[in-house]
């Protein structure tokens, strides 16, 4: 596993974190899944894959990267949920058929775990011993987001069904699909309602292609400049941002570390460019207390091109 790997993994797993990713993936940021009440779950699964060419099966090991058994509050009623992460830096053309395989382990696993307790118990009746579970036994959900960090888009399948050859349209309403859950960061139109740095961390990622645009983001808000270890961890690894030192509170000032970025790959002509800058210039101005000049120094904006700038406001 890549330092990456380790990043996203060690991030998304911190209880408060993981809660409200997906109080924003699912409730628009609404509170309904309380972090304080996730029971992790062991993440590696048994699989016994048949032999037949001997007659005996060998067994293979899978791992989650996060699984965590979660409690949902909503109008006065409790329901259990299985919830899952799976994070990709790179983009994975198979991702459908892994994420199937990991739900349907997930769900294995809680059949497993009720076959056993009702052997214990010696509950089962004639019909019931070839599964090990009643009618009455009920399975608790799985959900399973996967979390893209990668900087190109994902132009991966989201579905079993794009993956497979093309077949008899007759066939279709026979064919079971399967659909991931995919939250890409460089795709998203709108940061999710979250209220942790996750909103922070996913906003700065979603503009790592656009150097003005990120610079104007940093200098537009000013959480920016107190950024908590592991948040800015990931802001310098996936968004080539060279970490700055740790200040007196503790924190790091990635808005600095930003600005501080060398203007290159921007045309001076584009027209986006230009007004990205300006507004950031703005920003310093309005939010940081800074004079034209000073702004321009932070942004690594030359003499020749200030006036320019200086009209354009």
């Amino acid at each position: 596993m890549g330092r990456k790997d380790d990043l996203t993994k060690n991030y998304m797993k911190n209880p408060e974190i993981f809660a409200d990713f997906f109080n924003g993936l699912i409730f628009d940021g609404k509170e309904q899944i309380d972090w304080r009440e996730l029971k992790e779950i062991d993440s590696s699964s048994i699989l016994d894959i048949p032999v037949p060419q001997c007659g005996k099966s060998r067994t293979a090991q899978k791992y989650r990267d996060i699984i965590k058994k979660a409690i949902i509050m909503r109008d006065k009623n409790m329901y259990y949920v299985m919830l899952g992460i799976e994070n990709q830096s790179d983009v994975h053309y198979a991702m459908p058929v892994r994420i199937m395989l990991y739900d349907a382990l997930t769900y294995h696993d809680q059949v497993q775990e009720i076959a056993n307790r009702n052997k214990d118990k010696s509950v089962c009746k004639s019909n019931e011993y070839l599964s090990g579970i009643s009618l009455e036994d009920k399975l608790y959900p799985v959900i399973t987001a996967t979390l893209y960090w990668g900087k190109e888009k994902w132009d991966a399948p989201t579905s079993l069904k794009e993956m497979l050859q093309e077949y008899d349209f007759k066939l279709d309403k026979y064919i079971n699909d399967y659909n991931i859950n995919l939250l890409s960061i460089i795709d998203l139109k709108t940061i999710p309602n979250f209220k942790t740095e996750l909103r922070l961390l996913f906003a700065l990622l979603n503009m790592r292609n656009d150097g003005a645009g990120m610079k104007e983001l940093v200098s537009s808000d000013n959480r920016f400049q107190h950024i908590s270890r592991e948040t800015a961890e990931l802001m310098s690894d996936f968004a080539s941002i060279k970490l700055p030192k740790k200040q007196k509170e503790g924190d790091y000032n990635m808005c600095k570390a930003v600005l501080e970025i060398k203007n290159e790959g921007i045309a001076e002509g584009r027209a986006e460019g230009d007004l990205a800058l300006t507004n950031a210039i703005k920003n310093l101005m309005d939010n940081m207390n800074k004079d034209f000049d000073e702004a321009c120094n932070l942004l690594g904006i030359n003499d020749e091109d200030r006036n320019r700038y200086k009209a354009l406001m």
